[in-house]
């Protein structure tokens, strides 16, 4: 069984998507003959999806590709001071993004995919690697290993016993 999505929202979503990228195509006019960026590249709001009351996806640019959150709508992110780590729980696993702010924007955590982005030949081939992180980053199949791994019990050696530290399982003796 699918979760509705609520229109509102996903519109609100695509739009703070494209708010991102309009704010980087404004930035990218200064830098554009800057050795940094790779003219074979354009400015993208790749895959915004809803994210609990937030917005998250891939902005891709021609000097960095990020994994981006965002308010979605009026609401702003949590408080927290910029350069600090936030930690968001994604399907695939606890993912660190620094916290920022955009002037005329507001909170934005950003996850560097890429940087620079020399290697990509073309925007295409960018793009792709854009969707397949995204795609992996949500892949419910990790979700139900990590849960599987959970429910696991976990094996312990004296060692780890006393101290309390757990043993992976392909380390224990037979």
């Amino acid at each position: 069984m699918s979760a509705m999505v609520d229109p509102a929202r996903e519109a609100a979503t695509k739009l703070a998507g494209a708010r991102l990228a309009d704010h980087y195509r404004r930035v990218h006019e200064a830098m554009r003959d800057l050795p940094i960026c790779n003219p074979a590249l354009e400015i993208e709001a790749i895959g915004f999806r809803p994210y609990g009351g937030h917005a998250l996806g891939v902005i891709l640019t021609p000097w960095f590709m990020n994994l981006m959150i965002c308010a979605a709508d009026a609401e702003e992110l949590p408080p927290k001071t910029p350069g600090e780590t936030a930690y968001w729980p994604l399907t695939a696993g606890r993912v660190g993004f620094v916290v920022g702010r955009l002037e005329g924007f507001g909170r934005v955590d950003s996850c560097s995919l890429f940087s620079p982005m020399d290697d990509f030949a073309d925007h295409a081939a960018a793009r792709a690697v854009a969707v397949a992180a995204l795609d992996e980053l949500f892949d419910p199949a990790l979700a139900d290993a990590r849960a599987a791994a959970a429910r696991r019990p976990a094996l312990l050696d004296r060692r780890s016993l006393i101290f309390g530290a757990k043993r992976d399982e392909t380390h224990v003796a037979p």
